[in-house]
């Protein structure tokens, strides 16, 4: 499992790198004097919905990370109560990012 989870956390290390070369690339459009927000609208909105998609689907790959593996070996491990609470947290969470 300890393989597993270091493979998951450069894929996130490398997923969070992304989204911020693009938050990045979009802060030093708005910081440069020259671009004026009606110059290509179609282009930051493209932008912004690219980084709110990556952003998402990082939320989805930890969730099901976290989902399938330590949830399951803490409620294989654990005792009933305590495997209901991290089912409970789960949902809480789901229901959070849902919003």
């Amino acid at each position: 499992m300890a393989y597993c989870c270091e493979v998951e956390r450069k894929k996130l290390q490398n997923r969070i790198s992304r989204i911020n070369g693009q938050v990045n690339s979009l802060k030093n459009k708005f910081n440069d004097e020259k671009f004026k927000l009606e110059d290509d609208p179609y282009e930051t909105i493209r932008q912004l919905t690219a980084i709110k998609g990556a952003v998402s689907g990082m939320i989805s790959s930890y969730i099901e990370h976290y989902a399938k593996g330590h949830l399951i070996e803490g409620i294989k491990n654990g005792s009933s109560s305590e495997a209901e609470a991290q089912i409970d947290n789960l949902l809480e969470i789901i229901k959070v990012y849902g919003k």
